[in-house]
């Protein structure tokens, strides 16, 4: 229950092979009520590697993403190959607390070729 604290949602990414499709993606979505409100991960946009939101340039095939909650903010943070600290890609608004939930994700990959994700150290802990 997020209205009773902060909290940090935290997985390291790592990409077997670098994504060649637009779009290709791996990463944290926030949900409220059943609905994607946002997303933390490592895309390929238009050929760039960049972390959304905030389009910040990613070239490590490792990250570690972390996404942090309150009772009305969230904060995206990653740092490359999960060493150093942590910088935060981008800031906002959270509805209030309700049905919340949240998920690692990946998807776009080609359909004609392994495109493996490997998740690392996934946990959700109070702040």
């Amino acid at each position: 229950d997020r209205g009773k604290g902060s909290f940090a949602i935290e997985v390291t990414v790592t990409n077997a092979v670098k994504p060649t499709n637009q779009y290709e993606q791996a990463g944290i979505t926030w949900y409220k009520d059943g609905k994607p409100v946002f997303k933390l991960v490592k895309e390929l946009v238009n050929g760039k590697l960049i972390i959304v939101p905030g389009a910040k340039p990613m070239a490590a095939a490792t990250v570690q993403l972390r996404l942090i909650v309150t009772a009305d903010t969230w904060t995206a943070q990653f740092r490359p190959d999960a060493k150093g600290d942590f910088k935060t890609a981008a800031t906002g608004k959270l509805p209030a607390p309700g049905k919340d939930e949240v998920s690692i994700q990946c998807y776009n990959g080609p359909a004609d070729a392994e495109h493996w994700i490997r998740f690392d150290d996934f946990r959700i802990r109070q702040l």
